[in-house]
């Protein structure tokens, strides 16, 4: 036969396992997707939810499914009963005391904070904990104490013949004296307590307790402990203070002596006494810088500075004047405290009382509400100087007020923003006395203590001066073609001065101790203004653009008569030869009233570094001059 290749074929495909495999798989992970999301929603609901986890207690109360609030109410309902009504019994010496549950005291919060935080945590941990709670539960203490020592210990302790005695101890007025305990029998307290709430906790957590045997109680000898030096210190140490004047009541406060004690000499001083015996730790007394004898006797006593000015009218301003300084007057500065001439002299305004009075805007004299209340200022700045006492805040004047003795020694305020401010550095209280008096002199002292013998005398240099002008102002209605210049009375004519002040210290014996340059000043000039007719500006020899009599005067031409034929009837008329022409004499200035002279001011001595300059007003404000 022939020989015939035989056919390889491949065993057919097993298509339904296969299928059945992947479905499996699908299942499977649909399964786990599924317990995922389950999982993944209870972690949400734990973190989201306001109450507390299955299967949760506190001392076997269940709180589960509760909020905080509903698990504190529940807790107060049931605990109270619950721990009254237990009982725990110890022996000492022989003879059993009983502690009853109602001197115990129960953390309910702690209780409700502890289950709380069983059951939180991270978000996704928060599933597991779900489940952990809703298997095995979670059951929390509720913390239990004394809110004080049993009473049944104290009874425990009286029957303690021997017992141990403590070191005591008293304070006179000399020294803290301390008797030392003596060793005896006595019981250990914190341990007994300890085991008590010990044995309470345990009574508490079972729904139906066992009996116990009572509490062993040994007595034990012990000696007397070592007092607690530092809680001694506390109550025996006294701070000392300085008596002062209450500026409500004006009455003094008494001083306070400062009282202390060394408490390692005290520990040794009681280690060396004999058991019983009695040691006495002197007592440290501090005095204060200020007794109340002393500022009795010092109170006011010295003046430590005194000045007087000249006060020009009109009433308005002295009424102004004597206003601020009714406030001003009787101001007491306790050692630190700062005088403010605003707070107490402000509002400037008619709400305040004030007048309007005289002031400068823009150098015009003007009446304007408070007008007149800077010399005040002024005047108490200059005696601060003479105290020697510390300027917090001073403002100079644009121009020199005139009504200072010393120039650079004024002081202007202006609503809220500018201030004359001094602080009291001395270590007593220092008063205020000032008034205008009957021929408007105004008087300013500062009271005080002075314990350096040390005043001040100001006094200022002249560096510079700049000569007021006349100028004139073109107006036809107030002059006449031909009249003289007249004088507005509203711009006060002053010439512009360049000072330094210097505040000399001098002792009670005259002698210089220091010169100090306080600051250098300029003060500008204040021109006068003249009104005149515009056709006579040549005539004048005023320049109408600069406003100067700078200008050679020019006579008018006069103009000639018309001459006249005679008639027959009538005798010839003589024209008369025209004399020279009549022309109004250059009108003469009238003599400047002088400019304010500063005092005599002595040689200087020598002069420190240059300081800076004060602030200077912003030439629209009113300076109430």
């Amino acid at each position: 036969m022939e020989r015939q290749e035989g056919k390889r074929t491949l065993p057919p495909k097993s298509g339904k396992r296969g299928k059945q495999g992947k479905q499996a798989l699908i299942v499977i992970v649909l399964i786990l997707v599924l317990l995922a999301a389950a999982y993944a929603v209870l972690c949400v609901y734990v973190a989201r939810s306001e109450k507390l986890l299955p299967n949760t207690s506190a001392a076997g109360i269940d709180l589960s499914g509760l909020t905080r609030q509903e698990a504190m109410d529940k807790l107060e309902r049931e605990m109270s009963g619950r721990y009254a009504a237990l009982s725990v019994s110890f022996t000492c010496g022989g003879t059993e005391f009983n502690v009853p549950g109602s001197e115990l005291s129960a953390d309910l919060s702690g209780a409700v904070a502890a289950a709380w935080d069983a059951g939180s945590g991270g978000l996704l941990t928060g599933g597991i904990r779900y489940l952990s709670a809703l298997l095995g539960g979670v059951d929390v203490e509720v913390p239990l104490t004394f809110p004080q020592e049993p009473s049944a210990i104290a009874q425990a302790e009286s029957h303690i013949t021997n017992a141990m005695v403590e070191t005591s101890w008293t304070v006179d007025a000399d020294a803290v004296t301390l008797t030392k305990g003596v060793t005896g029998q006595a019981i250990d307290t914190s341990t007994l307590e300890e085991e008590l709430l010990e044995r309470f906790q345990h009574l508490l957590s079972n729904d139906e307790p066992a009996s116990y045997a009572p509490i062993e109680v040994p007595v034990i000898t012990e000696a007397p402990p070592e007092p607690d030096f530092d809680a001694i210190h506390r109550q025996v140490y006294t701070e000392a203070a300085d008596a002062y004047l209450d500026k409500e009541s004006k009455e003094i406060i008494p001083s306070v002596t400062g009282v202390s004690f060394d408490i390692a000499a005290a520990r040794a001083m009681l280690e060396r006494t004999e058991e019983g015996g009695i040691c006495q730790v002197p007592l440290d007394k501090t005095e204060p810088n200020i007794t109340t004898a002393k500022l009795e006797a010092n109170l006011f006593k010295d003046v430590l500075g005194s000045s007087t000015t000249e006060c020009a009218g009109p009433k308005a301003r002295w009424y102004n004047i004597n206003l601020a300084a009714g406030r001003v007057n009787g101001t007491i500065l306790l050692p630190g405290e700062t005088f403010s001439y605003n707070a107490l002299c402000g509002p400037y305004d008619t709400s305040a009382g004030y007048q309007k009075a005289g002031a400068y805007v823009g150098g015009k004299s003007v009446d304007t509400t408070a007008g007149g209340i800077c010399q005040l200022s002024s005047t108490i700045y200059w005696t601060t100087l003479k105290a020697n006492l510390e300027i917090v805040e001073r403002n100079q004047h644009r121009y020199n007020s005139g009504y200072m003795p010393v120039v650079g020694t004024d002081a202007t305020v202006y609503g809220n923003s500018l201030d004359f401010r001094f602080k009291n550095n001395t270590e007593y209280p220092i008063k205020i006395s000032c008034y205008q008096d009957s021929g408007h002199k105004l008087h300013v002292t500062i009271h005080g203590t002075d314990t350096t013998g040390i005043h001040g005398e100001p006094y200022s240099v002249t560096l510079g001066t700049v000569p007021f002008k006349n100028t004139y102002k073109p107006d036809a209605s107030k002059v006449p073609v031909g009249g003289a210049p007249v004088r507005d009375p509203d711009y006060a004519r002053y010439n512009g001065i360049t000072v330094e002040v210097y505040q000399k210290l001098v002792d009670k014996n005259g002698k210089t101790v220091s010169t100090t340059k306080l600051y250098k000043n300029t003060y500008r000039s204040s021109d006068a203004v003249y009104y005149y007719n515009p056709a006579d500006a040549a005539r004048l020899g005023i320049n109408p653009s600069t406003g100067l009599m700078t200008e050679t005067p020019v006579e008018p031409t006069p103009t000639p008569a018309p001459s006249t034929t005679p008639t027959p009837s009538q005798p010839p008329v003589v024209t008369p030869t025209p004399s020279a022409p009549v022309t109004e004499p250059p009108a003469v200035t009238p003599t400047p009233d002088p400019a304010p002279t500063p005092a005599p001011t002595p040689a200087p001595d020598p002069v420190p570094a240059p300081t800076v300059d004060q602030p200077i007003l912003p030439p629209e404000a009113v300076e109430n001059a």
